[in-house]
């Protein structure tokens, strides 16, 4: 597999992830730099570690779960974002719930990651090395988790307590959109 090949497939899989951390951003006041960092170590690690567990986990097992990850997902991100779209009409910041810490993020990471799952049992049939892949996968999420906090702060800062909400609705189209498609 080329490098090219395996950036565009980081590139497709990170979406998520860089939209998560675009609301993320929207909803900070304050310095983002450790927000970013944190985000990003923990989005790429699960972008990074999920195909190697689906290569592993093997076309077999998926199919015994895979009725429930998509639904599993979706919950998780419709949840989050209803609940951050609720905090932020509430408080004056909507970063007074912060999802960037412990078990909120966690699960974001979780469920942002769960296609890449996927790409890893798909990966299982071929003789494409998996931890070049997912390596390349964890890279190109950190990279592009870094750009969506920085971009979302900005836009937090442009328009406040709107953004929050909007960022909010958004991490919920992101958990109909893995129910729906």
């Amino acid at each position: 597999m080329s490098i090219v090949y395996a950036f565009l497939i980081g590139l497709s899989l990170s979406m998520d992830a860089f939209s998560v951390c675009v609301s993320a951003g929207a909803c900070r006041r304050d310095s983002c730099f450790y927000v970013a960092l944190r985000m990003s170590s923990i989005f790429g690690f699960f972008q990074f570690a999920m195909p190697i567990f689906g290569y592993f986990l093997g076309c077999y097992a998926l199919r015994k779960f895979s009725p429930y990850d998509e639904w599993i997902a979706s919950f998780i991100l419709f949840f989050v974002g209803l609940k951050m779209a609720i905090d932020s009409r509430k408080a004056q910041q909507c970063d007074s719930k912060d999802f960037t810490k412990g078990v909120a993020l966690l699960a974001l990471a979780i469920a942002t990651s769960i296609d890449a799952l996927s790409v890893g049992v798909g990966v299982a049939v071929t003789n494409v090395s998996i931890v070049f892949l997912s390596s390349i996968i964890g890279i190109v999420t950190m990279g592009m988790c870094l750009l969506g906090v920085y971009f979302g702060h900005t836009l937090g800062l442009l328009f406040g307590r709107f953004a929050c909400i909007f960022s909010g609705l958004v991490i919920c189209a992101i958990g109909l959109k893995i129910l729906l498609l």
